[in-house]
């Protein structure tokens, strides 16, 4: 290609990203309708929330674990009941809201009800509590499956990661960890038997371009963190030197057998 050719190209690119960007703004305006409860918007808002909602996801949540991310039953201890007993195979995590309320709906739309534009006002929900980008040289998403993520259209946790990476300037890899193998719903399992559903479901690609990295590890949502925990068993076994896991959303504390 000659020079002249590349940078028509680069530019034609960049046109084609900038009218895609008009065109999901004329079909999904922003700032106009709660992202959760659909109430007209009074002004204009990052994150696309009414005053309601906004004040049910982020305020008045319970303390959260130092450890894992997840919400801890207890303010004072500040660790959650699973971190007690047995602490995440990731170094440490985090989760802006409780999957309660308006975090289901929000979740709901953007995993199955084709609304994957969410994933943008969901980076602005999670940007408060992402770590300091200084901690890590990488983003990478929880992977879906490809028979998943060719019923649905996208992957939601790469959409959501893109986001993140646009906003602190990180590189994303998104096909690096791959989900290699279909896994039973892990709705009702308990921890054990989620952790022998996932297991093996995950492979890295490329393990050289790991080798030493710390990384960045997004997901949509924390239950009970066997399917991070995979996910950073393979990342270190690979060659990760860190694994920090950022989530959206996090279930509220239940009992230590579920966590």
């Amino acid at each position: 290609m000659k020079i002249g050719e590349g940078g028509r190209a680069f530019a034609a690119l960049r046109m084609t990203a900038q009218a895609g960007a008009f065109l999901a703004d004329m079909v999904f305006p922003k700032n106009i309708y709660c992202i959760a409860c659909n109430a007209p918007l009074k002004g204009d808002d990052p994150m696309s929330l009414c005053g309601d909602c906004r004040k049910e996801l982020l305020l008045g949540q319970p303390a959260v674990c130092r450890r894992c991310g997840r919400f801890a039953r207890y303010p004072a201890a500040n660790f959650c009941e699973g971190c007690a007993a047995r602490e995440p195979l990731y170094d440490r995590g985090s989760a802006a809201v409780v999957y309660e309320g308006s975090a289901r709906k929000i979740l709901y739309g953007l995993k199955y009800g084709g609304k994957g534009y969410l994933a943008e006002n969901i980076a602005a929900i999670m940007e408060p509590v992402l770590p300091a980008a200084s901690s890590y040289d990488m983003i990478l998403p929880v992977p879906m499956h490809r028979s998943k993520k060719s019923e649905r259209g996208y992957c939601q946790t790469t959409l959501i990661a893109r986001q993140i990476a646009g906003r602190t300037g990180k590189p994303l890899v998104p096909d690096n960890l791959v989900r290699i193998r279909k896994t039973e719903p892990m709705s009702g399992l308990s921890r054990e038997k989620r952790t022998a559903n996932i297991r093996g479901a995950f492979e890295v690609k490329d393990p050289a371009a790991l080798a030493g990295k710390r990384v960045l590890l997004v997901d949509d949502l924390l239950t009970t963190g066997s399917t991070a925990d995979e996910c950073a068993r393979v990342l270190k076994q690979a060659g990760a030197a860190s694994v920090q896991l950022a989530v959206f959303a996090a279930t509220a504390p239940r009992s230590p057998e579920y966590q």
